[in-house]
């Protein structure tokens, strides 16, 4: 059997399990069967496939630069969770695409965040209240996790083993990445995670409340489908309640709606609107030989 044909079988293998919810008859290795070596080389193969689908800024540009060091104040906070030098750091890149709305982040701590995200802001503490979040599922190594349980851990041992993170695991990783939503658990370790690491970063962590709120007041008076980044997460009402009360309980009077901590940007050369204005008049080149192929799927 071919490796592609092999590992097809695998990832049919899992969906039909977590289809039908049996047993698959393995446990859950708890993310420890991959290294922190592999999880970046994986992640390195991830990032290839993803720099196919979607353009991405070009990392001379004053935009890109903004993003990496937007995420340089958020990752030093979130070394009580993860060191980031397990994995070499938070390798930051924009997807040039105003109607995504979304921020999303593979092994490895390659992370990616969406001029439409960006745009649908109204504070640099908001998009931070994002970050925060998909440094949260870095830090737990949750796609590390779902990787292993999805695709049988002893064959993704053998094959990041045997064979390193060729192209067809490469791509069968990130079909799987794509259209996999972490477990209720996971999400709310990624919110409560994501909370902390922006509030010690200096913003205020109300504003991951406020941008929750915003993107579904524009779906309700335009109509229009979810923004991607809440359709992944299931029941957000629910959610922007139970963050709501994490925070009251967590930080009480340190942190008040508006008044405590910062919503500006942190560490950057750049201020949220300097950077929405660029967007907006395309001032910025993208990387060459990013988004080559069609999208596949609607992330």
């Amino acid at each position: 059997m071919s490796s592609r044909n092999r590992w097809t079988a695998v990832l049919a293998c899992a969906a039909l399990t977590a289809t039908l919810g049996c047993d698959s008859g393995f446990i859950d290795t708890g993310g420890y069967l991959v290294s922190n070596e592999q999880e970046v080389e994986l992640g390195k193969g991830v990032d290839v496939e993803i720099e196919k689908e979607y353009k991405i800024v070009d990392a001379s540009e004053p935009l890109a630069q903004w993003g990496v060091q937007l995420a340089a104040k958020l990752q030093a906070a979130s070394v009580g969770f993860r060191d980031p030098a397990e994995f070499g750091g938070y390798k930051v890149e924009v997807i040039a695409d105003d109607e995504l709305v979304n921020a999303f982040a593979a092994p490895g701590g390659y992370t990616y965040v969406s001029t439409g995200l960006i745009l649908s802001a109204s504070s640099c503490a908001e998009i931070a209240g994002v970050l925060g979040h998909e440094m949260g599922h870095v830090a737990h190594r949750h796609g590390v996790k779902a990787l292993e349980k999805s695709y049988l851990a002893t064959e993704l041992a053998t094959a990041l083993l045997g064979e390193g993170t060729g192209s067809d695991l490469a791509v069968l990783a990130w079909e799987f990445l794509a259209s996999t939503k972490f477990s209720q658990i996971q999400e709310k370790q990624s919110d409560s995670t994501g909370l902390q690491i922006a509030f010690d970063a200096g913003y205020n962590p109300y504003a991951l409340v406020d941008f929750f709120q915003v993107l579904l007041a524009q779906e309700r008076a335009a109509g229009v489908a979810m923004p991607e980044f809440l359709s992944s997460h299931p029941e957000t009402l629910d959610r922007i309640n139970a963050i709501t009360a994490e925070i009251e309980s967590r930080y009480g009077a340190a942190a008040n709606p508006k008044t405590t901590q910062s919503y500006e940007c942190q560490g950057t050369q750049l201020k949220l609107i300097d950077v929405q204005n660029a967007i907006k008049a395309k001032q910025y080149k993208i990387k060459a030989g990013t988004g080559t192929q069609p999208r596949q799927r609607g992330n």
